[in-house]
This record gives C-alpha cells, sequence and structure tokens, in this order.
C-alpha cells in the first residue's frame, strides 16, 4: 500500500471506480445493454490488497481506540470489476484529525470552520 499510514496503519486514502454486477427481471431484453451497466465509485482508506480483491474502509472511528473495531463500513471489492483504482493523497494529514478533536469540541470547530 502506498501511503504513511493512519495510527500506524499502512492505509492510503483511494478512490476506487468499479463496474456492479447488475440483475433485471421482468423487462424485455434490450438492443442495446451499456445503459443498464451500472458504474460504482468509492472512496475510503485501503485497508487490505490481495490478489483476488480490495478492502475499502469509507468510515473510520479514530475516537474507538483500543477497542475490537474502529471501522463502521467496508467494501469488499473484487479486482475483476476494478477499472480504476486512484491513490488520492497520503493519509498523514488525517492524522491531524485525532489531536484537534481531543483539544477542541464539536462547537468550537464548526464555529471555526464558518
Amino acid at each position: 500500500m502506498k501511503g504513511k499510514g493512519l495510527d500506524g496503519i499502512g492505509a492510503s486514502l483511494v478512490a476506487v471506480e468499479w463496474e456492479d454486477i447488475t440483475a433485471y427481471s421482468r423487462t424485455a431484453l434490450p438492443d442495446d445493454f451499456e445503459p443498464y451497466r451500472l458504474r460504482k465509485l468509492t472512496c475510503g482508506l485501503l485497508w487490505k490488497e490481495t490478489p483476488e480483491y480490495i478492502v475499502v474502509v469509507g468510515d473510520y472511528d479514530i475516537t474507538n481506540e483500543g477497542r475490537d473495531y474502529r471501522h463502521n463500513d467496508f467494501h469488499i471489492i473484487p479486482r475483476g470489476v476494478i477499472r480504476q483504482l486512484t491513490y488520492l493523497q497520503g493519509s498523514g494529514s488525517l492524522v491531524a484529525l485525532k489531536g484537534e478533536a481531543a483539544l477542541k469540541g464539536e462547537a468550537a470547530l464548526k464555529a471555526e470552520a464558518s
């Protein structure tokens, strides 16, 4: 995996363009199947890579340290359906969120953003 780890985990921020398997019923067979294809874009932390699939974590709980899990959702995407995998940036900048969240309350962060 490319990039610097998040809390010691080697996870990079990625965007994955992939084609989902689609099924239709109770519809006539079209002459052109192209409009029926379903392309997806999934962004998140590249959690795991194998020769068969990748795992992208979309939501990572930085306050759940020390517990069994810190991810809240993930996609397992077979490599055969991936059209493009793009590394967006090093995830090292995300680590700063942990310190900011601990030092400031949510209201202070919202006031700072406005």
